[in-house]
């Protein structure tokens, strides 16, 4: 295969490391911080009637994206904007339990592999408990390369059958510590791309185009956005997306981010708000249970220059805002609940919104027998 050198460059912004991108370089190799993705930006848009025809999921806003020899793609992205009123207010709810294997991490998994792709990687390694997995299992394969899924003990069983439906090699660790330290050797031993999904700086890139798609759907933006938070990706990408939509002269503004965790993992609460809230000895938002993002500062900063916040959900919470959602024909999973569960308790807290957006993170299809369990009495 032809020999492909890329133009992007590798950044540390604690430190000012900096490289040309290459594979398995996912943190600072001087101090151990997340990597920033630079590249070059086009300054405008597609038009409406290009975005219409086009079939190329996240690629159809390449111009604003990373450049690679080979563009993976499932026609991920413009999912839906489902229109709700709850407890007497206006909410958005967009759909990315709508995407090709269910979940908003295919946006990622389609930048990501793309990458892997374009450098010749003979596998793809990622360390996920479910959605991330899942992606980049689907993506990978179906673009020719051999994908490797390292998960914890505790992941579901209906997504790690998913995973090994895409046709990926399962390989199940203690815990996500472990699955953490157990993909890159992997990598590195299969000639692959390790691809984590929480400190690979693709994931967030390829979030922007939520924003973007927004853009296109939306007359007036939402006051706020209700985002399911945990490792910081989504959030991360929306706000560098609308940074651009505002740098570009599309949109004057930026929507308050609102990062909602639960009770059980809660360490962007912790850092904004200080002390930590009493665990509940289950989590039923298994997708948002990282004890430490590595990007939490970088989340903080986000979040404040945003004017957000972020709120504390409980598993009872958590439960109303499913079974509501339920009702209203949306069958997603626990962890895209949370979203609606944070407005639910901001409103209720005091907090006045004429129009608010929650991110429906993922098909509640994969986890039915759970779903069961958890909505009925």
């Amino acid at each position: 295969m032809e020999s492909w050198v890329s133009d992007n460059v590798l950044k540390c912004r604690s430190c000012g490391w900096g490289s040309s991108e290459e594979l398995n370089i996912y943190m600072c190799p001087k101090c151990g911080s997340p990597l920033d993705l630079e590249y070059r930006r086009g300054d405008i848009l597609p038009e409406l009637r290009d975005i219409i025809r086009c079939r190329d999921g996240i690629w159809c806003f390449q111009q604003l994206l990373p450049r690679y020899r080979y563009r993976a793609t499932l026609g991920e992205g413009f999912t839906r904007i489902v229109g709700l009123r709850v407890n007497g207010v206006k909410v958005m709810a967009k759909m990315e339990s709508q995407n090709p294997t269910g979940s908003f991490k295919d946006r990622g998994a389609a930048l990501a592999v793309s990458m892997a792709l374009s450098m010749n990687a003979k596998a793809v390694v990622e360390d996920s408990s479910g959605n991330a997995g899942i992606a980049t299992a689907c993506y990978s394969k179906t673009h020719g390369v051999s994908p490797i899924i390292v998960a914890p003990s505790t992941a579901p069983k209906g997504k790690l059958d998913l995973i090994r439906l895409c046709g990926a090699e399962v390989v199940i660790a203690r815990d996500r510590e472990h699955a953490a330290t157990l993909a890159p050797r992997i990598a590195i031993e299969r000639s692959g791309a390790y691809l984590p999904h929480t400190w690979l700086p693709h994931h967030i890139e390829a979030m922007k185009t939520i924003a973007f798609e927004m853009h296109y759907q939306v007359d007036e933006l939402p006051e706020a956005i209700f985002v399911p938070t945990s490792s910081g990706t989504l959030l991360l990408g929306l706000y560098r997306g609308f940074k651009d939509l505002v740098r570009l002269g599309y949109r004057d503004r930026i929507p308050r981010l609102i990062a909602v965790q639960t009770r059980s993992f809660h360490p962007i609460y912790t850092a904004m708000k200080g002390g930590e809230l009493e665990p509940e000895e289950e989590n039923l938002a298994d997708g948002i249970s990282i004890k430490r993002p590595p990007r939490l500062r970088e989340i903080v900063d986000a979040v404040n220059d945003s004017k957000g916040d972020v709120v504390v959900v409980s598993n009872q919470e958590i439960k109303r805002a499913l079974k509501e959602l339920i009702s209203r024909g949306m069958i997603v999973e626990p962890t895209s609940a949370v979203s609606l569960a944070g407005l639910l308790r901001s409103v209720e807290s005091g907090s006045v919104f004429e129009r608010a957006m929650v991110i429906l993170t993922g098909s509640g299809l994969k986890v039915v027998q759970r779903m069961i369990e958890i909505v009925q009495p």
